[in-house]
């Protein structure tokens, strides 16, 4: 089982390293199919519909859709620290695939 501790793609990248921006590292995990786009309606503007990031089933192993306190009808990505370094090769190995 995965541990509990969890942190945010930007700051595990920074720990790790990891030549790669958040939202290089989204770009990559939409491509590969750990991260999924999702919608809701827009809170103070009816009718528009925002996108966010999910982690999809596949990107479950690496880590958990917690609920965005700033947006309680929205999750956010949040990764396990134990398993990163595998989901940071995953990324770097996709990265080079598109270079």
């Amino acid at each position: 089982m995965k541990g509990k501790d969890v942190e945010s793609i930007t700051k595990l990248l920074k720990e790790h390293d990891i030549a790669l921006s958040a939202v290089k590292a989204n770009k990559l995990m939409l491509k590969i199919g750990l991260l999924e786009e999702a919608t809701r309606e827009s809170s103070t503007r009816p009718g528009v519909i925002k996108k966010y990031k999910v982690l999809s089933e596949k990107g479950l192993d690496y880590g958990v859709n917690e609920e965005n306190p700033q947006s309680p009808d929205q999750t956010s990505p949040y990764y396990y620290k134990d398993s990163f370094p595998e989901l940071a090769q995953l990324l770097i190995e996709a990265d080079q695939a598109a270079d």
